[in-house]
Order: structure tokens, then C-alpha cells, then sequence
């Protein structure tokens, strides 16, 4: 593609998903659902104003998008704070993952009597999206219980729902290759990935944070915020780059150097860095969140038929009864008990990585009805996820700015 080209598309995408998130925010919704729908209506399966062949160039913009938004969950895990809520934020991430991933096995299991078919759909269940997360928490700039609670289990969440993945793909292509399992590619890689990402995101954050004691504090308040824009978007796209280029985590490397970074800092120095992030990162948030909507195709839902409401059922119940349960588990305010499932629904960003790579590997039958049932449920948690996020943040009364129509 030409990149006058890509250019235009830019320009598009940013254009009629602004003006979608409004027209959204009016209808008192939130603006992400107008960035995804705006995707979805002129992308290839719609009014095709973005060809198929324009998609992979965008891929950069998201996941440039996703290392700030997982480098930003990670300065909010400051240790002394999180230390005093560990116990319930464990507790939630383990249970509401193993319940999520029981549901759907069983009742993918007893509705379609595919075996491989239940596994796959199970680990593919348990990841949420952190972005819509962050930026409806932003955007209200909600405080409280619920908010302290969802951040750092949708950044676990993550860690976990790759070790998982990884156990239950290898045992459906195990299943499908008439029993061809080794311990090493069900468990261990992905726990060497999860690994080897965190590592690696901390080593940055230590560097960073040396960067910024040394010289960047030194500096005058008044122009501490550029560098620290400077300095956090070059580790970031740094970061992207690692993970692209070691096939490791492009979520858990920023996320790692975040929460390194914040543990490092002062708090004046994480408000200043945090404050620039935030800046700069608007017209991005738009992008991302457009171009997500341009790979979902509303007759996907058609083609992947009973199966795909199943599964975005299932996966429901599964995210609402476990994290009610772990939270219950550890006694957790009556918000958090309510509430923080709800926040959870949100599903991309790293489910869309591991159905591709999963995608890969399965034949190319098995690979259509993968495809069809969780872009289903992409398309359905990308939409209604942040609507009901948003209302449960109003509820719980943690809201501190409403949407415009209220």
C-alpha cells in the first residue's frame, strides 16, 4: 500500500470515529462503542470505505496503542497500595479464570460433543480487553473499590489467561492430531513466555526509572512533562518492538516496565508522566478502537449460528458468577462483589493474537468455526462490554464525571 494511502485511511478512520464516539456520548453510551461501530460500518464487510488490504498496515497504530494502555495499568501497580488489596485481587483473577474456563468447556462440551472444540473455546474465553477498561475508567474518572480491584486484575488477568491458552490449544490440537501432547509446548512455553516478558519488561522499567532520577527530575516542572512524553513513548515503542521481534508478550513487556517504573518514582513524578501520557493519547484511543471495529463483520455472527451465542452466554456467566464468587471468597465490598465482572466482559486485544495463532495451526475446517464463534463474540463484548462497564461504574456510584446526556 502506498503510504499516502494509508494516510488517507488514517484520516478517515480518525474523522468518522470521533464523530461516531460523539453521536455515541449523545445517546448516552459510551464513545468507545461508537469507535467500534464506526469501525465495523466502513470496513471491508460493510460499506468497505477500508479494503481487507488496508488492514495490516494499521496493525502498528494498535499495537502501539496497546503497549501505552498496558504500560499505563502498570503504573497503577503501585506495590504499597496493592499490597493491602492482594489477597482479594489474587483471589478474583484464579477463581473468576478457572470458573470462566469450566463453564465454557462444559456447556461447549455438552452442546456440540467436540472435545478439542470445548478445550479451544475455553482458553480462548478468559482474557479481557484492558483497553476499554482503562479509558471508561479515565473517562469517568471513577475511584473506589471497583476500580482498585478491576486494574490490576485485568493486567494478572492477562499473565493467566496466556498459561491457560496455551494448555488447553495444546491439548485440542493434541486431539485433533490423534493424541500428539508434549508437557513442553502445553505448559512450559507459555509459562517461558510469561516469563521472559515480565523480565524483560522489568529490566526497561529499572532503565527507565535510572533515566529519570538522573536526569528528568532534575529538570523544571514546566518542562519535565515533554520529556517524560519522550522518554515513555520510546520505551514503549521499544517495548512493541522487543515483543514483536522475541515473539513475546506485547501487553506483559509494558505492563512489567510500568509497574517497575511506578514503584521507582515519586508520586509527583508518576502524576507528571501519567498527565503527558494522557495528552498525547487521545486521537490514538480513536484509532484503536476504530480500526477494532474494522475486522468484525456483523454476517460472521450468521455464518458461526447457535454455537457463537452459546459461547458469548457461557463466557458471560463465567466472567459474572467467578469473579462474584472469588470476590465473595475474600469478602470484598458488596460493589466489588457486584460489579467487577461486569467490568471484565470487554474481549480483543490479546484474544484476537491467540486466535490468530491458533488459527495457524488448525486445519482449515476447524479453523472457520474458531473463527466464526469468537469473532461472534468479539463483535457482541467489543459493543455491549463497555456500554454495561459504564453503567455498572455509575451504580457503584465510583463515576465522578457522568456521561453528557445524564
Amino acid at each position: 500500500m502506498d503510504i499516502y494511502e494509508l494516510l488517507l485511511n488514517l484520516s478517515i478512520i480518525l474523522l468518522v470515529g470521533f464523530l461516531f464516539g460523539k453521536l455515541a456520548e449523545h445517546v448516552n453510551l459510551p464513545d468507545i462503542t461508537g469507535h467500534i461501530v464506526a469501525g465495523v460500518l466502513i470496513g471491508p464487510y460493510v460499506l468497505s470505505l477500508i479494503s481487507v488490504e488496508a488492514l495490516e498496515p494499521l496493525e502498528v497504530v494498535t499495537k502501539l496503542v496497546l503497549g501505552v494502555i498496558a504500560f499505563q495499568i502498570g503504573t497503577e501497580l503501585f506495590f504499597p497500595v496493592i499490597s493491602k488489596n492482594a489477597k482479594p485481587v489474587l483471589a478474583i483473577t484464579l477463581v473468576h479464570s478457572l470458573v470462566t474456563l469450566g463453564v465454557v468447556f462444559l456447556g461447549i462440551y455438552l452442546l456440540s460433543g467436540q472435545l478439542w472444540l470445548a478445550f479451544a473455546l475455553s482458553g480462548l474465553a478468559v482474557a479481557s480487553a484492558p483497553a476499554p477498561v482503562v479509558e471508561i475508567i479515565k473517562k469517568l474518572r471513577a475511584k473506589g473499590p471497583v476500580k482498585r480491584t478491576v486494574i490490576p486484575v485485568v493486567g494478572l488477568l492477562d499473565m493467566v489467561a496466556v498459561i491457560l491458552f496455551g494448555l488447553t490449544s495444546s491439548i485440542a490440537l493434541s486431539l485433533l492430531n490423534d493424541g500428539d501432547l508434549t508437557f513442553g509446548t502445553a505448559l512450559v512455553e507459555p509459562i517461558l513466555e510469561v516469563g521472559l516478558s515480565i523480565v524483560a519488561g522489568i529490566a526497561m522499567g529499572v532503565v527507565l526509572a535510572l533515566v529519570s532520577r538522573l536526569f528528568i527530575e532534575r529538570e523544571k516542572r514546566s518542562e519535565r512533562y515533554l520529556a517524560y512524553l519522550v522518554l515513555s513513548l520510546a520505551f514503549i515503542l521499544g517495548s512493541v518492538w522487543l515483543a514483536e521481534e522475541t515473539q513475546l508478550s506485547v501487553i506483559l513487556i509494558p505492563l512489567s516496565m510500568g509497574m517497575t517504573f511506578t514503584n521507582f518514582v515519586d508520586k509527583e513524578t508518576f502524576k507528571i508522566q501519567d498527565k503527558a501520557l494522557d495528552n498525547f493519547i487521545g486521537p490514538f484511543l480513536i484509532l484503536f478502537f476504530t480500526i477494532a471495529g474494522l475486522s468484525l463483520s456483523p454476517t460472521v455472527v450468521l455464518t458461526a449460528g447457535g454455537l457463537a451465542a452459546a459461547f458469548i452466554l457461557l463466557r458471560l456467566l463465567g466472567k459474572l458468577g467467578g469473579s462474584f464468587f472469588g470476590s465473595s471468597l475474600t469478602r470484598c465490598p458488596t460493589n466489588v462483589r457486584r460489579y467487577t465482572g461486569v467490568c471484565l466482559l470487554p474481549q480483543a486485544g490479546i484474544t484476537i493474537g491467540m486466535l490468530a495463532t491458533l488459527s495457524a495451526v488448525l486445519p482449515s475446517e476447524e479453523t472457520q468455526i474458531i473463527q466464526a464463534i469468537v469473532l461472534s463474540s468479539i463483535l457482541f463484548f467489543q459493543i455491549v462490554g463497555p456500554v454495561l462497564m459504564q453503567k455498572a461504574l455509575i451504580r457503584s456510584g465510583e463515576a465522578r464525571e457522568q456521561p453528557e446526556a445524564e
